[in-house]
């Protein structure tokens, strides 16, 4: 079954090969290739080994429709239309405009910096982005995490600022300065996988926890009190009547006391 997702990290350094029974080794992949208007993936260049260690190769552009995966292998069709000028008329764009985006800044529309560009995620069949991921730097992204960034957040480039774009024209003249321009609504966007997010999702989990814990023992203390209570309830139920009833009983003898006093003082003064 083919795959609807890849990303550039896992492309990179992924041995190619070629030629008519496809057993030819070609080189490795270096980098993918980006239209310079859409947020597409167009192919990617394949870096060759320098002849004898000493010559430099140039490198291979590969279509995103000139390859096959074979055995995690990455094996170019023997097509004119998978390679170089043949894949860039197929593809119909200008290679020396298009874009290597893993690398560049990206930047909201109203200017704040994201990060660069760390992974792209994309469909291999036909390019189409799925969303990039943004990167600070190892030590950023274990503490940070990164953002995942969709293909509806991505409006195009921003020339003039970032830093230098990627593919060099014929002539080797130098290049302009570009960035990845993502909508504002981007930086809102909450970064994944970092520490800070595993502590706070540690956090509910445990804030969570105490609560149920503190609940669980409200709900057992209070099923020990209960008999308790009701038998303090029924002790001073018996207490009260028990109290009222020596009461009355004092009442009882104290009026017969009075009672027996006033007979004896009436008595007494009829002896007077």
């Amino acid at each position: 079954m083919a795959r609807t997702q890849m990303s550039t990290s896992e492309l990179i350094g992924v041995r190619v090969f070629g030629g008519k029974n496809g057993t030819k080794r070609v080189g490795k992949v270096r980098s993918c290739v980006f239209h310079p208007k859409e947020a597409r993936c167009v192919g990617f260049i394949v870096k060759r080994p320098d002849f004898l260690l000493m010559f430099r190769r140039k490198d291979v552009f590969v279509s995103i429709r000139g390859y096959d995966i074979v055995d995690g292998r990455i094996v170019i069709r023997d097509e004119s239309s998978a390679v170089n000028r043949g894949a860039c008329k197929d593809l119909g764009i200008d290679y020396n405009e298009c874009v290597l985006w893993v690398g560049l800044p990206v930047l909201t529309k109203s200017g704040e910096n994201l990060g660069l560009v760390g992974s792209v995620v994309f469909n291999p069949q036909t390019g189409k982005v799925s969303y990039l991921e943004t990167s600070n730097g190892m030590t950023s992204n274990a503490l940070l995490g990164k953002r995942k960034i969709p293909a509806e957040y991505i409006k195009g480039f921003r020339r003039g600022v970032g830093t230098e774009l990627s593919i060099r024209g014929e002539n080797g003249e130098e290049n302009e300065l570009g960035a990845i321009l993502v909508a504002d609504e981007a930086a809102d966007l909450d970064a994944e996988g970092g520490f800070a997010e595993k502590a706070g999702r540690a956090t509910a989990v445990v804030s969570k926890k105490a609560k149920d814990a503190v609940q669980n023992v409200k709900e057992k203390a209070a099923e020990k009190v209960k008999p308790h209570t009701d038998e303090l309830a029924d002790a001073a139920g018996r207490a009260i009547n028990k109290g009222a009833y020596l009461t009355g009983r004092q009442l009882a003898k104290t009026k017969g006391m009075f009672t027996a006093f006033k007979d004896e003082f009436n008595k007494a003064r009829k002896d007077d």
